[in-house]
């Protein structure tokens, strides 16, 4: 209880702005919004549906790769699940292509591609002339940096 000769509280302190939380909201909202973006954009140099990683058979200035893939044969002509090898300098000595058939939205992500060419690996590991194989999204990309990238025209990289 005040008395009439004590004079009432005073508050000193400055009353609560919404300014921070609001400004961290927009930041919030802004990163999300940014990541989001980013990620459509990696999405969107996935290999798609109907790329090609084509060996050329190799003459001169091939780079050795040491890779080999291992790929489930779909395609049945060894047996169907069974795993073959996908070596990309073997490809390459003869020549052939893969394409992308499908892709499945597995974790991780996988593709169905179809090879044709000479062979695709040194002895019992072969896949054969004509092959429908499974390989993840990391293996295909291999595969096409072996091979110059996807597309029929040959890329080189400038050292």
């Amino acid at each position: 209880m005040q008395r009439r000769d004590q004079e009432p509280r005073q508050n000193n302190h400055a009353p609560v702005t919404p300014w921070g939380p609001i400004m961290a909201a927009v930041v919030l909202m802004f990163v999300g919004c940014f990541a989001t973006f980013l990620f459509l954009e990696l999405d969107a140099l996935r290999p798609r549906v109907g790329d090609m990683v084509v060996f050329e058979p190799n003459g001169q200035g091939f780079d050795e790769w040491q890779l080999e893939v291992s790929a489930a044969d779909l395609s049945g002509s060894n047996r169907p699940g069974s795993k073959c090898t996908l070596d990309p300098n073997v490809m390459a000595a003869g020549g052939g292509s893969l394409v992308v058939e499908a892709r499945q939205e597995t974790t991780p992500l996988r593709y169905r591609l179809h090879w044709a060419g000479v062979r695709t690996a040194k002895g019992t590991a072969d896949c054969g002339s004509v092959a429908d194989l499974a390989v993840s999204r990391d293996d295909l990309q291999r595969l096409a940096n072996a091979a110059g990238g996807f597309g029929v025209a040959r890329k080189t990289i400038l050292r």
